[in-house]
């Protein structure tokens, strides 16, 4: 047995002797006392030394006997010579002090309390040896009722004693189990969740009422010490915290701890934790946790690592800019030269001319292709906002689509004011327009009308694009705005694009602080742009 154990097993020792023989101990020092200071002379019978010998004997079995190492029930020869004991003292001392015989309280308790259930006919036993320990000493039966009652009075009563000790210990063995249980599984609970929060590939730290540090898992560790986060102490700001750009410092009252304590929303996109080279880049979202009747009890911060996603969109955005750049070049050149092989071509050369026309056709469809690239390419660059006739743009928008599908002006029905001046990017709304009419006539049923309206009152100016055709369903509607998506339906009919024009208008709407509304239904769709009025300069 190791040192360890055997102290552990010697505290117990001591510790059980405190609580059930130490208050019986000091009941039999005040008698002590009490005769010293007042009849001495009751010292001298026999039993009363044994009855303090015997005390004396039992006190220190109890501290010195290995009984961890025994049989609980051996125990309970400790409550057994105290009552030995207090019958040897009750016998000389009870005709002066009436109340030794409630000594045997203190046993009784130990034995109902301490022990299992049978231990309480031992305390039973025990109180009808001391009050007949007289009795057996003269060889008599009591002689009178009295004598009687007086006899089985403490028996009696320790039956009852013994039976309410004996309730209350095992509903506390219940209720210490139950508790033991609880325990357990709530470290069984806090050992699980630990490991579940360090398994996700996230960061996740909670904080306290107060804003405190509560607790993390490893992951929030590592970004908050990318970030130069002291997560021991607020303010939790960082000095390697960088805006979208990888390069612009986030003040600290704006970062994403700081805002999270706030009960800010965290849904304005990507931050960069880190230096440069060992960068990551994360989003964040957060959540005030509070009880029923609305008392905060912290709040929860998650943070995303997205670095290969932040990566793979910025090769996208380069692969997009790099071919659109590279195609236009050369289309440029083809363009060109198709120009003068229609000047060389003679007018009665009926078949080559009938070839160049397929060749330009082809060629400004490309071009197109290109050109819806490059809008994509440049959606978020800075805009340019200046005084626009909305009405004046709408025109020279239909205009331009008309040269490219030639049914365009018979097809559109147009609801607008005479003019409709107001402060945005002319050439973005315009390249957004567009799409949005070529986007109507790729997905209309032939022959169908596109119903275009513009409003526009002190505050807003609102475009919608209706056509009659397919269903865009609702789980396709929040993806349609996305680059390079295509619905089954283009798909299927072989609708010539690359998927971007959607996202231009979409990209449009953002920088001018607008949005894009899409109603689609009972075989009819409508795009509506809605733009404020006046858009202040970057």
């Amino acid at each position: 047995m190791t040192r360890a154990h055997q102290e552990r097993d010697v505290r117990w020792r001591v510790r059980t002797a405190i609580r059930a023989q130490l208050p019986f101990v000091l009941g039999v020092l005040y008698l002590v006392a009490a005769i010293a200071l007042s009849t001495p002379e009751l010292f001298a019978p026999a039993l009363v030394g044994w009855g303090f010998a015997l005390v004396a004997f039992a006190t220190v079995l109890a501290l010195a006997l290995p009984w961890e190492h025994a049989a609980p029930g051996w125990l309970t020869v400790i409550p057994a010579i105290d009552m030995l004991a207090i019958a040897f003292l009750r016998n000389d001392l009870a005709a002066t002090f009436g109340w030794v015989g409630g000594l045997a309280l203190f046993p009784i308790l130990w034995l109902a309390y301490g022990f299992a259930w049978y231990a309480i006919f031992g305390a039973v036993l025990g109180s009808a040896f001391i009050t007949s320990f007289p009795y057996l000493l003269d060889q008599a039966l009591p002689s009178t009722a009295l004598q009687w009652f007086n006899l089985l009075g403490l028996p009696v009563l320790s039956v009852g004693i013994g039976l309410v000790a004996m309730l209350a210990s095992q509903r506390l063995r219940r209720s210490a189990a139950a508790t033991h249980d609880a325990l357990q599984a709530s470290r069984d609970g806090e050992i699980l969740l630990a490991d579940v929060l360090n398994t996700v590939n996230a960061g996740i730290v909670h904080f306290d009422a107060d804003g405190r540090l509560a607790g993390a898992n490893a992951h929030a560790v590592r970004l908050a010490e990318l970030g130069g986060i002291d997560m021991t102490e607020p303010p939790y700001v960082g000095d390697a915290i960088l805006g979208p750009d990888r390069a612009t410092p986030v003040p600290g009252d704006q970062q994403i701890v700081e805002r999270a304590l706030r009960g800010e929303e965290l849904d304005d996109g990507i931050a960069w934790l880190g230096r440069p080279g060992s960068q990551v880049a994360v989003v964040a979202s957060a959540r005030r946790v509070r009880r029923d009747d609305g008392e905060l009890l912290g709040t929860v911060l998650v943070v995303y690592d997205v670095t290969e996603l932040a990566h793979a969109a910025e090769l996208r955005e380069q692969f997009l800019e790099t071919v659109s750049h590279e195609l236009r070049t050369p289309m440029t050149g083809i363009l060109g030269f198709l120009d003068l092989l229609e000047e060389e071509t003679d007018d009665t050369a009926v078949k080559q001319r009938q070839y160049l026309d397929v060749v330009r056709r082809r060629s400004a469809d490309l071009m197109d292709r290109v050109r819806e690239m490059l809008a994509a390419a440049e959606s978020d660059t800075p805009l340019h906002p200046g005084p626009v006739d909305v009405a004046a743009l709408l025109d020279r928008a239909i205009g331009a689509v008309t040269a490219k599908v030639a049914d365009t002006a018979a097809r559109t029905v147009v609801s607008a004011p005479h003019q409709a001046l107001a402060t945005l990017d002319g050439a973005r709304l315009s390249q957004a327009v567009r799409e949005l009419l070529l986007n109507a006539l790729k997905f209309s049923d032939p022959g169908t009308p596109i119903a275009v309206v513009l409003s526009v009152d002190d505050e807003r100016v609102r475009l919608s694009v209706e056509n009659l055709g397919p269903d865009i369903a609702p789980e396709e509607q929040p993806r349609v705005y996305d680059r390079f998506y295509r619905t089954p339906s283009a798909i299927s009919r072989a609708v010539q694009g690359f998927g971007l024009g959607l996202t231009v208008v979409a990209a449009t709407a953002a920088a001018h602080g607008g949005h894009v509304h899409l109603d689609s239904g009972g075989g009819h769709t409508r795009f509506t742009l809605d733009l404020p009025r006046a858009v202040a300069p970057a």
